[in-house]
């Protein structure tokens, strides 16, 4: 048995309550149909109803989620995790995710914008496709633009096309992986008097 996160229905233990050998038929892809072994000790953590049990109280033909991995050393699956599943817990959560994202689907595609972790405001000195370099006050930033940017002139959306250089832009921003900096926003335009 690889690693990974199995489910099948639970044929028989061997062992005692602190060490053994659990046996699942597999349900699902990998190993769909196939009878599949799985070492246990008594760190791995079995569980019933958000509940700790025992190994001696799995039933058989009981369904079963297993998170499998191998202990240093050894090619020996080994269970660290082993959950007992409620199909009718699961549909219905199944049900209200699928409700979830039906009702709310509309909503995160027009408004989903990722955050950032930084604010960069400047004058544009340099607009390609690909990249906006702004020079403020403490010299110049070059960020990487996104297919996904979101441009924002006057408060309502615009396309890059409409950037220009010597604007004066506000930039919602975040560090990739990678180091490299990436606009998810770019805002300009007329700041509102308020009375």
């Amino acid at each position: 048995m690889p690693a990974g996160i199995f489910r099948g229905t639970f044929i028989a233990s061997r062992g005692t309550a602190s060490a053994g050998d659990l046996t699942i038929r597999a349900t699902e892809p990998p190993g769909a149909g196939m009878d599949l072994v799985c070492h246990y000790n008594a760190h791995s953590y079995v569980a019933r109803d958000h509940h700790r049990i025992p190994v001696s109280s799995l039933k058989t033909g009981e369904p079963l989620e297993i998170l499998a991995d191998h202990q240093p050393g050894s090619y020996a699956c080994y269970a660290s995790m082993v959950r007992v599943i409620d199909p009718e817990l699961e549909k219905l959560a199944e049900e209200r995710a699928r409700h979830s994202k039906d009702q709310n689907a509309g909503y995160r595609t027009l408004f989903f914008t990722p955050r950032g972790d930084r604010a960069v405001a400047g004058l544009v000195v340099r607009l390609t496709e690909r990249f906006l370099t702004l020079r403020n006050t403490t010299g110049e930033t070059t960020i990487a633009l996104r297919p996904d940017t979101r441009y924002v002139d006057d408060g309502k959306r615009a396309a890059q096309a409409d950037l220009r250089v010597n604007t004066h832009v506000y930039v919602r921003a975040g560090k990739r992986i990678d180091g490299v900096v990436e606009a998810y926003q770019v805002m300009w335009g007329e700041i509102l008097n308020v009375r």
